[in-house]
């Protein structure tokens, strides 16, 4: 304890690193580019070393609409031109198709992206995982247009179908750099993440590293390591089941209350992974309209305009399954309908009643 109590390398602790390159092996083939892993402050502060390693004032990135809306707001505060590739809108996940069409009709005499960025497991805000066919021919875009890709995969371990290959799996040429995150499995509060690069970027990080955070929580690691430790991998995978297995039934209670008490009103596609379900409402120009209204009622969502990469109105939503009790949902779901109906006067509040 007294050495968690301590600075320690900026990479990060030995025990913790020494473990999830054996997680790191489990998702790439052999003999795959040489990497290396830098332990960091969750995922997010991962992707901020990789876009301040990779990203010159102009340089443009490509990333997935719609979007995180810290990753687009960190790529904008680089000064980056943020250009926005649509979701597949049937098979969902970032399309194949619109990545070519975009990259193959780039203006002449404007550079070219550096960087691909997208969520692949249970895309925030979407739910949509991409399928295994889309990742190959992603990759092999990519590596067409000599462009590096950022597999950022909070969610990859809630996964609610058949298990998924990681962009590692295709990476011949080493162009991926991967973030993992422990806050989705273990805890948010440990503030943990993973970056898996090329050894050279990963060296650029840890200086930059170095000199402003210093490293992450020693603490965090510590406790962290000693539970890897403790369960070993097979232990950590049944975690992952388990808790994968909690975040479906919060899913499906939750899909079964928009069914009941929705389906007028609105249409969504069920999340394949992660903790989020997107809804595009009828003849709703812009849920932002009624944010307000459906907290004075109760409930809380994201409005759909938060993810997109232009500053314009939105019909969709965000819903959160994560945190409410299972046997709230359908309450809260009931609460919602009552806030758009009450906002867009479909129906009288009376008359939902009934």
């Amino acid at each position: 304890m007294a050495a968690a109590l301590q600075y320690n390398k900026t990479l990060g602790q030995t025990g913790i690193l020494d473990f999830w390159s054996k997680v790191i092996e489990d998702m790439q083939p052999h003999p795959g580019p040489e990497r290396q892993t830098i332990v960091t402050t969750g995922a997010e502060f991962g992707s901020y070393l990789a876009l301040n390693a990779l990203i010159d004032d102009g340089d443009s990135v490509l990333i997935a609409d719609p979007v995180y809306p810290p990753m687009l707001l960190k790529s904008r505060a680089m000064n980056a031109n943020v250009v926005s590739v649509l979701e597949d809108p049937v098979l969902g996940g970032l399309c194949p198709k619109q990545l070519r069409a975009t990259l193959e009709n780039w203006p002449m005499f404007t550079k070219k992206p550096k960087v691909l960025i997208l969520c692949p497991t249970g895309s925030n805000p979407s739910g949509a995982n991409i399928p295994e066919n889309h990742r190959k021919e992603i990759y092999e875009i990519v590596c067409e247009h000599d462009l590096l890709l950022i597999e950022d995969d909070p969610y990859y371990f809630i996964n609610y179908g058949e298990p998924l290959k990681s962009f590692l799996h295709y990476d011949s040429e080493g162009r991926v750099i991967r973030l993992d995150s422990l806050s989705k499995v273990l805890c948010p509060g440990f503030r943990l993440g993973f970056c898996t690069a090329s050894p050279q970027l990963v060296t650029y990080m840890e200086r930059h590293y170095s000199v402003s955070l210093l490293n992450s929580c020693n603490l965090s690691q510590t406790v962290a390591g000693a539970y890897f430790e403790k369960v070993g991998m097979e232990g950590f995978k049944a975690h992952t089941r388990e808790i994968t297995q909690y975040y479906k039934s919060q899913r499906d209670a939750i899909i079964l209350a928009l069914d009941k008490h929705m389906s007028d009103l609105a249409t969504w596609i069920v999340p394949e992974a992660g903790m989020f379900v997107w809804l595009k409402l009828n003849d709703v120009e812009d849920t932002s309209a009624f944010a307000e209204l459906a907290m004075d009622n109760g409930v809380a969502f994201v409005p759909g305009r938060a993810f997109v990469t232009e500053d314009v109105n939105s019909p969709y939503l965000r819903l959160a399954f994560s945190l409410v009790p299972e046997e709230r949902l359908e309450e809260a779901v009931m609460r919602l309908a009552s806030s758009i109906r009450q906002s867009t006067n479909v129906a009288s509040i009376a008359d939902y009643g009934a």
